[in-house]
């Protein structure tokens, strides 16, 4: 039989002097003939160029795979290195010989009937279920073109398969939890699965669906291109199709395997209800559960028949009418199924009724959003709000009022970089808050690191110097975080080089080789003398003697890394010896990040001193958005725990992670596949214990989350009737969002002074404040959470309404503007709540920068009990005049700090003051002559 092919008319250059209509006495079928291209094949430099760039391409992933594994090597976790390794690999052969295999079938059915010869770029279709005949085997005069076609079609599959293999490599981390999975211990509450399933199965299954979807609809989508291209296959009105046997059957049983991959889907698209966001409730409401649900079961069968009917009797297909029928019909039951009918349902029986209806489902969403965000567990207690704080209340809480919080981060870094940098090749890092035990009491600090700035001056910029001798930073600065001196400076309590402190404070191995700003590589225990510290008009120098890094002993390894770093001094230098180290990938994150790749990093590691030695602490989180009924958080996650606490040796780099929550069920997964990578926290120094906290952005999510999710009654979340939010305070002149805070405070109703972050809570749309909540950040309570709830019928002032009385009062307005117009700025700092007792006192600092001078300075504290304001230059002063009058000092030092002369002029001050604001001119200058009188004293 010959099948019709439409013709271009142009010559057939295979067949000299004859044209493409002058073959009907040759007994090979009629060709059809496209422009392809002006050459038959590649060039021989094409060819040896694409085997060139191929080989570089394999050399640069071997030398990467190569220094990685030496990396960790190093660092102790070869296993972990193979471990990931083998498990992308294997992913991706796994899936590249599949659809490769899957591909080239197809292709070599389309190969037998429809080919494409680049020689002089033709395209020819030749009869079918045969091949062209003997003339088609040499091409020259007299003799058909040979269709050259299988490496075309092998580059084609290939590259398809490349791409799903990449793909589903990239999802590694999703095998790995699929094929590791622990049980969570919990069911959900619509088809009774435990809650792994919907966190380590599902994942995967919803990722082999969509690729074979994908693969069978590219596979088919390509081959009914070809065919009706080359018009050996075609659709007759009114449906009719027409092609061989052969060619059917192919195109019928893709699309059979394409039908049975939705179908699939569709029946995991019933356990993905419990992730939808499209009703009232985050999850399956009534209209999922009562209508698409059952509806999802129907398009199951319904797809399974239709696959069935289109692999079974491809010929009632081919009648064209009942095909069409089919699929119209096919396709207005998804319509039906999916859009009409959920929308009648949810319109017209839930929409009058929703309250009734959803509160089961609110329900499911309430309880598996605590459970997943870890606030199910946390212990409400009620908060009196008491107005006015008492003498005695600020007697027994003397600790926390010597803790309070004065210095911000943002400009205690510019004052420690101003005063603390020492030389400009130093760079200040983050200040981090932390507490340590100063002069025998529990102080809180703030403290940050001195490291090596990555720009040296011009004319030191040289690769010797870069490379080899400024190879790190040195100590850091730490401070109280209550206290300042004359000036409006920190005290500092370790500072200068070789940094100076004492007792637990002191460091015996400064030298900070790892850390967040360790940016390139460095080369140590070279034959050069690598610079230590600044001493006077002298430098220190020392030669690195730890273990971190690669050791440079064999000419291969250079060889390596040269490449690598693309650097040719690094195999040419002379002053690397067998015992040279190469340090890279030497910033904290980046540490952690290659070794542990399937868990989420905080935003920041914290420094710490322990026994002498610095180290930095990372905290890690396992995350997930598959955790049914769960409410996402912005950031996409509705699951998260802070499972992992890494610690990274700033001078050999090491990296330790420590299990922190050992119930977690996703780390659990981990710990089964990488055994060696966790340790358990018990396994942690003391030391480094004593200095873990709860992280903030764990803290923020789960703030957010509370916000909404204490309320537990499903009439009163549904009509969000105590809503609450983060509060708003002003900074800098500006109305920002108020950040949790470290303090360290007693709780009402403990003795201990602990070490917490916290955050007070206002309502919806309203500034007063409604409750706090803090975490416990000290041992044995790491991680819980506490709220306290204020009394809804009295007023608490919220941290902006503060503010605002700030702003009212007209004697710090009038201070604070006269400061801002005479060659100075001012900065108002970020407002603390500061719980005492069962009240509230209010702190807020106040900068002042000079117009010549970047050196932020604290010059006033503001303090307020809600009801009495003052701003006075230490924060004893603030308190005395909010909470005695100006009849009794309230120390937040040791009584034995101050004279009695100096205690009474202090009182004399504050009684003028006092006078000032109330008006009592009389009172004002007695006060005044009486500070005169001890001053002349």
């Amino acid at each position: 039989r010959r099948y019709p092919v439409r013709r271009i008319g142009r010559l057939n250059p295979a067949r000299p002097g004859r044209s493409a209509r002058d073959d009907s006495n040759v007994s090979s079928p009629p060709y059809r003939t496209i422009p392809f291209g002006q050459h038959g094949s590649l060039s021989t430099r094409a060819k040896w160029l694409a085997v060139a760039l191929t080989l570089f391409i394999v050399l640069s992933i071997l030398a990467g795979w190569a220094a990685e594994y030496l990396w960790f090597d190093a660092l102790g976790y070869v296993s972990v290195f193979w471990m990931i390794r083998l498990l992308k690999l294997g992913v991706f052969l796994l899936t590249f010989v599949t659809v490769l295999a899957y591909l080239w079938v197809n292709f070599r059915i389309l190969s037998q009937h429809v080919k494409l010869s680049l020689v002089q770029g033709q395209w020819f279709t030749p009869r079918i279920g045969g091949s062209a005949g003997a003339a088609d085997d040499e091409a020259g005069p007299g003799k058909r073109p040979r269709a050259k076609t299988s490496w075309l079609l092998i580059m084609v599959a290939a590259a398809i398969a490349g791409i799903f293999g990449l793909t589903l490599q990239s999802e590694w981390d999703t095998v790995l939890r699929f094929y590791w999975t622990q049980p969570y211990g919990e069911v959900d509450p619509i088809y009774g699965r435990d809650i792994g399933f919907y966190l380590f199965e599902l994942p995967l299954l919803e990722l082999l669906q969509n690729s074979l979807l994908a693969a069978t609809f590219i596979a088919t989508g390509l081959i009914v291109a070809a065919y009706l291209d080359s018009g050996v296959f075609g659709f007759v009105w009114p449906g009719r199709i027409t092609a061989p046997p052969v060619i059917r059957s192919q195109v019928v049983v893709n699309l059979a395997l394409f039908l049975l991959a939705l179908a699939w889907g569709f029946y995991l698209d019933r356990f993905s209800l419990l992730l939808s966001d499209s009703g009232v409730v985050y999850g399956a409401g009534f209209t999922d559960f009562h209508v698409v649900r059952p509806a999802l079961w129907l398009l199951v069968a319904a797809t399974v028949m239709l696959a069935l009917l289109v692999s079974l009797y491809p010929v009632f297909l081919a009648k064209g009418s009942r095909g069409l029928v089919a699929l119209a019909s096919y396709l207005t039951l998804i319509l039906i199924a999916l859009g009409i009918a959920p929308w009648a349902v949810q319109s017209f029986r839930v929409k009058p009724n929703e309250l009734e209806l959803e509160t089961p489902f609110l329900r499911h969403n309430i309880a598996w959003t605590r459970s997943a965000y870890s606030i199910d567990s946390a212990d409400e207690r009620s908060y009196g709000a008491l107005r006015g704080v008492t003498l005695d209340a600020l007697s027994r809480n003397q600790q926390t009022i010597e803790n309070i919080r004065f210095w911000d981060w943002q400009p205690l870094k510019e004052t420690y970089r101003q005063l603390q940098r020492i030389r400009v090749y130093y760079e200040i890092g983050d200040v981090d808050v932390d507490r340590y035990l100063v002069d025998n009491r529990y102080r809180q600090v703030m403290l940050a690191a001195r490291e090596l700035s990555w720009e040296l001056p011009s004319k030191a910029d040289t690769w010797v110097n870069r490379y080899l001798q400024y190879t790190h930073g040195f100590g850091l600065a730490m401070s109280l975080t209550a206290e300042k001196d004359e000036q409006g400076n920190p005290v500092l309590i370790v500072k200068d080089l070789p940094p100076a402190g004492e007792g637990t404070l002191s460091v015996s191995e400064p030298a900070i080789y790892y850390g967040e700003k360790s940016v390139d590589y460095r080369i140590v225990a070279t034959s050069i003398k690598e610079f230590d510290y600044p001493s006077g008009d002298e430098n220190v120098y020392t030669s690195y003697h730890g273990h971190g890094g690669v050791r440079l002993d064999s000419y291969w390894k250079r060889l390596l890394f040269s490449w690598k770093e693309s650097d040719i001094s690094i195999l040419i230098t002379s002053y690397i010896t067998p015992q040279s180290r190469i340090q890279f990938w030497r910033t904290v994150q980046e540490r952690v990040s290659r070794l542990a790749p399937f868990l989420e990093l905080d935003e920041e590691a914290y420094l710490v001193i322990s026994h002498g030695r610095l180290y930095w602490i990372q905290d890690l989180y396992t995350l997930s958005d598959w955790f049914p009924y769960s409410e996402p958080d912005p950031n996409g996650f509705n699951y998260i725990r802070n499972s992992v606490k890494a610690v990274v040796d700033a001078y050999n780099g090491d990296v330790t992670f420590y299990v922190i929550d050992p119930n977690d069920p996703i780390l659990r997964t981990y710990r089964e596949a990488l055994p060696a990578l966790f340790r358990p926290l018990e396994t942690m120094p003391d030391d480094l214990r004593r200095h873990l906290r709860y992280p903030i952005d764990l803290f923020e999510a789960q703030a957010a989350k509370y916000n909404a999710y204490h309320m537990t009654v499903p009439q009163v979340f549904y009509n969000s009737e105590d809503l609450w939010t983060s509060p708003r305070e002003k900074y800098g002149g500006e109305v920002i969002r108020m950040k949790p805070y470290y303090i360290l405070m007693k709780l009402p109703e403990e003795q201990e002074l602990q070490f917490l972050l916290m955050t007070p809570l206002t309502p919806a749309n309203r500034d007063n404040m409604i409750a706090w909540l803090g975490a416990r950040c000290d041992f044995p309570g790491y991680g819980e959470l506490i709220a306290y709830k204020l009394p809804k019928e009295r007023l608490t002032l919220g941290p902006i309404q503060v503010e605002a009385t700030i702003d009212q009062d007209t004697l710090i307005s009038q201070q604070l503007s006269l400061w801002d117009q005479r060659g100075s700025r001012v900065i108002r700092g970020s407002l603390l709540v500061i719980p005492i007792d069962q009240s509230f006192i209010y702190v807020e600092p106040v900068y002042l920068i000079a117009e010549n001078a970047d050196i932020p300075q604290l010059k006033r504290i503001i303090v307020s009990d809600g009801e009495r304001l003052a701003m006075e230059s230490t924060l004893s002063e603030a308190l005395h005049a909010v909470f005695d009058g100006g009849k009794k000092r309230v120390s937040t030092e040791p009584a034995s700090a101050e004279s009695t002369r100096s205690t009474q002029a202090r009182d004399a001050l504050a009684e003028a003051e006092a006078a000032l604001r109330q008006g009592n001119w009389d009172a004002f200058g007695r006060a005044m002559q009486s500070l005169k009188k001890l001053l002349s004293e």
